[in-house]
């Protein structure tokens, strides 16, 4: 799929709609995938996924404080093994207002590139979502619990928490792809849903984010390369003011 990835020099669209800063500035966690004896996919000369992932959620802290709109917490920030069930729970401590995860993809044809969203479905969207999807899963955690009320009281919430949440999730994802549109390459479809374990926080918007393949020496280049790790960072956070312009913001409102 042929994409331009354009330049920095390009300059970056301002979001439709500008983001003031909300009340006590939402939490964004942020999950660099894998780590420690992880090393997640493993490009065909050698490069870890574990490190592009790291680097990408530094980059990406970074732009997210400089705007003044936010607080930014990691499941990780330096080259160690979290579990999947300690990263959602890290999520729901933070009781953060959105959480993503950042991943590399592997895929069985090298000629396919380009990143993809996912948000969490009981039934994969489709055959390469459902692969994975159990690529990434190495445990099966349930989501958060609500407690201090009745459990027909908590029942209740838990359904109305999901059903936000999942509303929540796919509103960043379609902004994700928005913002990557015509400057990272994207995978065809690629907007896709599966049943990820770092997904699972009912109380949580949460998107799981294959930044690009590293079977592709294409993307592989791109991801390793500073000035296209910062672009797309950008292209992150203009996603992320998207949201809460929009979704979020009227979540809170209403």
């Amino acid at each position: 799929m042929a994409l331009a990835l354009g330049g920095i020099a390009a300059g970056i669209a301002a979001p439709r709609r500008a983001c003031a800063a909300l009340p006590g500035k939402p939490l964004i966690m942020l999950d660099p995938g894998h780590g420690g004896h992880d090393p997640g996919a493993i490009a065909p000369d050698g490069e870890f996924e574990k490190h592009i992932t790291l680097a990408t959620g530094l980059d990406l802290r970074r732009a997210l404080l400089r705007t003044g709109r936010y607080r930014v917490a990691m499941t990780r920030s330096k080259d160690v093994f979290v579990t999947l069930e300690g990263r959602v729970a890290a999520a729901v401590k933070a009781n953060a207002s959105l959480f993503l995860a950042l991943h590399c993809d592997h895929l069985p044809d090298p000629d396919m590139r380009g990143a993809s969203v996912f948000t969490l479905s009981d039934n994969a969207s489709d055959t390469l979502a459902a692969s994975i999807a159990n690529d990434e899963n190495n445990s099966d955690s349930a989501p958060g619990q609500i407690t201090g009320v009745s459990p027909q009281v908590a029942n209740i919430l838990a359904s109305l928490e999901t059903r936000a949440t999942k509303i929540g999730s796919q509103s960043l994802a379609q902004d994700i792809q928005d913002s990557f549109q015509g400057i990272v390459p994207l995978l065809p479809d690629p907007h896709r849903s599966a049943n990820f374990a770092v997904l699972r926080d009912p109380s949580t918007p949460a998107t799981l984010l294959e930044m690009g393949c590293l079977t592709n020496k294409l993307d592989e280049q791109r991801l390793r390369d500073p000035k296209q790790r910062k672009l797309l960072t950008e292209h992150l956070t203009l996603a992320i003011d998207q949201y809460f312009a929009d979704y979020a913001g009227r979540r809170l409102a209403g």
